[in-house]
């Protein structure tokens, strides 16, 4: 509720009918010659007459002033004006007559003015004061001591107090009990001219309901420039904030969720190719910092480039495309995406790309291991039927040896003879059963020199070593023994030597050392290393952390994949470890370098491992 003003323009009789204002007129002129009549008036009879003409120019118009005038000039010639009660006159009485109609001419304009100056300001009062109580925000004023003023409709809604409730009251009841100081605060401030603009403190209904609302405080000032008040427009954003809290625990949630499903969305401005990610995939963090998409292109594995430049034209022709592809990290390791996007123009009409990207590496290394065990699976089928199929008849063909030896009709070459046949048969079984896996070793781990098992190995292989002209440098320590099978020993040393020799070109240099260390990841545990350092073309960073998964292999044509993954697994079987470390870089003298530690001692071989090893 607003408090009303009242002044002389609200006695407004301009729109009265024409007897109305012109009575009016003639009683003010009445007025005013009864004023005239008294003793100390006489002496200036026009003072009250000109009264008169501004009041009937006020109140009843412009017409009337001019009525008043002539009905206060003609009572001033015969009432006042010498010779008195005649309407006979001299220069002298007709001049002041004429400077009395200018001056009432005059006062009546001035008047006029001023009366619709008036009232247009009523006017627009009248209507701030329609427009604020009407408003959706609520406005009220305070004194600077806090005193509540005034209280339009909005208000009462809002903090639920009634005018007569309020008003009269401090204003420090609408705060909470905890920020009550902060009136006197906001009130300090306004005192010294502040104005306080869009700040959102908590405030307290009629009914101890809690509600957010966005302030701006103003001072009012009076006419000198003084400030006497202090205006308030109050909105309520409570429900604002409630939709913004749960939008706030909405994008938390769909981040949350983003990250444990490991995706990400984004969106792709075509035109400018900038690329913004609304959660970020670990995977991906710091990698293109820029947000360009030529920068996410150039981290694209090469073989995966050509099949991202088809699913972008797909996505222009068709409106939304799907791909797997891969992301290559600075480390050389790289990560699997499956990404779908699909195309919208936004407001300005510029082409965008909306989409997910998932993190599937993990997926996509469950997905070979799998294909790994299918095919592992398949081959031990393979091998037992193989070792169904050839067993039985170099069985058959062994037993008839067997008779046909036991002939004594046969002379001493013929004999000979068959004893190498049933050689040959016999390491044809042995071959079979360790190309198979069914290869027993010695019953239990022995002694073994793995200098001497080297040198055996490198005897097997001197003919290729010579024949590539390949220079094997020795550094060997004696008593260099552990507790191992040396036919599972041998297997790996042949493995490392054989890939060596394929790797270095011709004339090259192979290096083996054999020497008494102790574990790198325990120190506790001493042992034998065995390293084997060729000269070859090197081993990519990428392919070096997979070179010892089965059916891996970096020989497109020759290689099986096998070699290294039985070697680690026969390595391990004794407690020991192999590594590799390897560079493509061509100044360099070794370039691949296999370290192969087996411990010491007897226990280190594995008791869970069937000493029959079957491959399947």
């Amino acid at each position: 509720m607003l408090p009303s003003r009242t002044s002389l323009s609200q006695l407004d009789l301009g729109r009265s009918r024409w007897y109305v204002r012109y009575g009016a007129a003639a009683a003010f002129t009445g007025l005013a010659l009864l004023l005239n009549n008294v003793r100390p008036a006489q002496s200036l009879p026009f003072l009250f007459f000109f009264a008169a003409v501004a009041l009937s120019a006020r109140i009843c118009g412009f017409g009337a002033a001019l009525f008043t005038t002539l009905l206060s000039a003609a009572a001033s010639d015969f009432f006042f004006l010498k010779p008195r009660f005649t309407f006979a006159h001299g220069h002298t009485s007709l001049l002041q007559l004429m400077l009395f109609g200018l001056v009432a001419l005059l006062i009546s304009s001035i008047a006029k003015q001023k009366s619709e100056i008036e009232k247009r300001e009523e006017e627009r009062r009248a209507q701030f004061a329609a427009a604020v109580e009407s408003s959706e925000d609520a406005f009220f004023n305070k004194s600077l001591d806090g005193t509540i003023l005034t209280w339009n409709r909005a208000a009462e809604r809002l903090y639920g107090y009634r005018p007569d409730e309020i008003i009269g009251k401090n204003v420090a009841m609408l705060a909470p009990p905890e920020r009550v100081t902060e009136i006197a605060s906001i009130l300090e401030r306004l005192r010294r001219g502040e104005r306080i603009a869009h700040f959102e403190p908590e405030r307290v209904t009629k009914n101890d309901r809690r509600v957010h609302v966005s302030l701006s405080i103003s001072p009012v000032f009076d006419e000198e420039g003084n400030i006497v008040e202090a205006a308030t427009i109050a909105r309520d954003f409570t429900e604002r904030k409630r939709a913004e809290e749960a939008l706030r625990l909405s994008e938390e949630r769909f981040r949350a969720a983003h990250a444990m499903a490991n995706v990400s969305a984004f969106d792709w401005n075509i035109e400018t190719g900038d690329v913004t990610w609304f959660t970020e995939l670990p995977a991906l963090r710091e990698l293109a910092p820029d947000g360009k998409f030529e920068t996410w292109m150039k981290l694209v594995h090469p073989d995966d480039k050509p099949k991202l430049e088809a699913a972008i034209d797909r996505l222009f022709k068709e409106g939304s495309v799907e791909i797997e592809s891969r992301v290559v990290r600075p480390d050389g390791q790289f990560i699997w995406l499956s990404t779908w996007g699909k195309l919208y123009r936004d407001e300005g009409g510029k082409s965008h790309c909306l989409g997910v990207a998932m993190d599937i590496t993990q997926r996509r290394r469950s997905e070979e291991v799998l294909r790994r065990a299918e095919k592992l699976a398949t081959a031990g089928q393979l091998g037992a039927t193989i070792a169904h199929e050839l067993n039985n008849p170099l069985e058959a063909v062994t037993n008839l040896i067997f008779l046909i030896r036991k002939n004594r009709s046969f002379d001493e070459k013929t004999r000979k003879q068959l004893e190498y046949v049933d050689q040959e048969l016999a390491r044809m079984a042995h071959m079979t059963r360790r190309t198979l896996g069914f290869y027993r070793d010695t019953s239990s781990p022995v002694h073994v020199d793995l200098a001497n098992l080297m040198e055996d190995v490198l005897a097997l292989y001197a003919r290729k070593l010579e024949t590539k002209r390949i220079v094997v440098e020795k550094e060997y320590q004696t008593h260099a023994e552990v507790a191992a099978f040396p036919g599972e020993i041998r297997k790996v040393f042949s493995n490392l030597i054989a890939n060596a020799i394929d790797a270095v070109s011709s004339g090259g240099h192979i290096t083996v050392r054999v020497r008494n260390a102790r574990d790198w990841g325990n120190p506790g545990h001493s042992g034998v290393r065995t390293t084997v350092a060729d000269s070859g073309y090197g081993i990519n960073s990428a392919d070096v952390s997979s070179i010892f998964d089965p059916f891996y292999t970096t020989k497109k044509d020759t290689g099986t994949g096998l070699g290294l993954w039985l070697s680690k697994d026969i390595v391990q079987k004794h407690g020991g470890s192999i590594s590799v470390r390897s560079s493509t870089l061509q100044r360099r003298n070794c370039r691949t370098v296999f370290s192969v530690f087996i411990p010491a001692q007897e226990t280190a071989v594995s008791e869970g491992v069937p000493q029959e090893r079957r491959m399947a």
